[in-house]
């Protein structure tokens, strides 16, 4: 049994040190043709470079909304704390809104929203232009009563894709669900 475990440790051993020796490369310039070096005779050994066969996958930008409008829609009556929908639409490519005051400061975060059901009674499907993206965000009581407040001067800030942002003035849809 001993034995069995001195000739393991040969063979793991022996393994080791062969992956970690060095490999030799052919001498032969990238072109087939053997590579020398100046004044001497004998062929140069080549160190090959990874070479890209594809370009690299990279997200074009996409355009940026130039308009946002908001509605408000009545909140799932499932929601124990019955908030509200502030409801956003959009006519370009966001990854989120930031809504912010007069100094830039985050009032709140506007994630985009996944797919919903929603009736033809909302402002999702009344106010909605055909060529605006609606997201949403449920929000308290006083929350959005400040949005109400305030939202002319506040602002939204469009993150863009797959960067890039633009700052927008907020327009009030009139819809309110």
């Amino acid at each position: 049994m001993a034995r069995h475990h001195v000739l393991c440790a040969i063979v793991v051993a022996a393994g080791v040190f062969a992956c970690g020796a060095p490999v030799s490369t052919p001498a032969v310039a990238p072109t087939g043709a053997p590579s020398t070096v100046a004044g001497s005779a004998a062929p140069n050994r080549i160190v090959a470079t990874a070479e890209l066969t594809k370009p690299p996958n990279i997200q074009p930008q996409l355009p940026l909304p130039t308009t946002v409008r908001w509605a408000v829609d009545k909140g799932s009556p499932d929601d124990p704390q019955h908030r509200s929908l502030l409801v956003l639409f959009d006519d370009g490519n966001a990854r989120g809104w930031r809504i912010i005051d007069p100094n830039g400061d985050l009032l709140f975060h506007v994630p985009i929203a996944g797919s919903g059901i929603f009736g033809p009674e909302t402002c999702v499907a009344r106010a909605r232009r055909f060529d605006e993206v609606t997201t949403w965000i449920a929000l308290d009581r006083p929350t959005l009563e400040l949005f109400l407040e305030r939202y002319r001067t506040l602002r939204g800030v469009a993150e863009g894709i797959p960067a890039g942002e633009v700052t927008l003035s907020l327009s009030d849809s009139g819809c309110r669900g």
